[in-house]
This record gives C-alpha cells, sequence and structure tokens, in this order.
C-alpha cells in the first residue's frame, strides 16, 4: 500500500509441467543445443543422480543438496562457522572445496565436525556450542616455545590466535573492568 509498492503481489508458482531445459551453446539463449535432464549434478554423485520429477525439481534439488549423500555441504558450512571462531578456516580456501584447493589442515577435525553437525540436525546452534565449548577455543593466547618450535604458523592451535577486538567488544570490556556494565 505504500507509494513504492507492486501493483500487484508477486509471487512464485512451480509450473507441474515445465519447458525441457536445454544447454545454451557459448551461453547464449537463443543457440539451444541438445535437451537435458533436470537432476542434481553428476560430477558430485558416485553413480548417475536420477531425473528430477516432481515440478521445476527444486525442491528435489534442495534435497539433494543436503543429502547424507553429499557431505560437502555440511563440510562448507562446518568450515565457516570455525573459520568465524577461530580467524582462519580448516580448509584455507572456503569458497573451493575442489581439486585444485589445498587439503585441509586438519581433515579429520573437519569430518567429525560435518558428520556431528548432520547427526544433531543440521542444528548451528548446537554446532557453535560445540566449538566454543571446545578446549581448542578456550585455551590460552600465551606463547608457547616448544609448540613454536614444531608449528610456527600455528596452523594446528595449540595456542588461540590474538585478535583485534571490535568496537563493541571493547566498550564492554571498558565497562566491564569500571564496573559500569
Amino acid at each position: 500500500s505504500g507509494p513504492g509498492a507492486p501493483p500487484r503481489a508477486m509471487a512464485i508458482l512451480d509450473s507441474p509441467n515445465p519447458p525441457k531445459p536445454h544447454v545454451f551453446i557459448r551461453g547464449n539463449p537463443g543457440n539451444q543445443g541438445k535437451e537435458v535432464p533436470r537432476r542434481y549434478l553428476r560430477l558430485t554423485s558416485n553413480s548417475p543422480p536420477a531425473e528430477f520429477k516432481d515440478g521445476s525439481g527444486r525442491k528435489e534439488l534442495a534435497e539433494s543438496i543436503v543429502s547424507a549423500d553429499n557431505p560437502l555441504t555440511a563440510r562448507v558450512l562446518v568450515n565457516r562457522v570455525w573459520m568465524h571462531h577461530f580467524g582462519a578456516p580448516l580448509v584455507s580456501t572456503p569458497s573451493d572445496f575442489g581439486l585444485r584447493s589445498d587439503p585441509p589442515i586438519n581433515p579429520e577435525m573437519l569430518d567429525h565436525l560435518a558428520h556431528q553437525f548432520t547427526k544433531d540436525g543440521w542444528s548451528i546452534k548446537t554446532l557453535h556450542r560445540k566449538i566454543v565449548l571446545s578446549r581448542t577455543y578456550r585455551q590460552s593466547s600465551a606463547d608457547r616455545p616448544d609448540a613454536r618450535a614444531v608449528d610456527p604458523e600455528n596452523l594446528l592451535l595449540a595456542r588461540f590466535n590474538r585478535r583485534r577486538l571490535d568496537f563493541e567488544a571493547t566498550r564492554d570490556a571498558v565497562l566491564s573492568v569500571s564496573a559500569k556494565l
């Protein structure tokens, strides 16, 4: 009802019989190539994936992405949450888990957290709690010469890396020290 509102409600209706998709040669929609079936990516599947049958296949695509047969989705999300908490991801290229990316620093940790994440019903809150309550997250940032000799870049997190506080955290720390929080 506002001045910039559209003249009608905008909604998407999934067509029960969508048109068959085609490959666009050189990306040109005016130059259609052969017809392709709607299905999940064959590249990431061990066996040829089944074709999507219900409507446009959006729901089936979403189910394929979060399927137990597809560990990549959980690994990517766990890697990004880890990066948020520790400042560095387990896989140094969080947007690329492909063949050209670097391997995970700790693949067992990544797989364990991804497995627990899916087992806990894809609960991000539980994943955050698991990481924050871990001994790795709660350790001191004090330097350890024995660990520095083995791992000078601290990739294996023998100590917590120091991080600059943002303004809100700095303000809260000052107010807490002055007993005015």
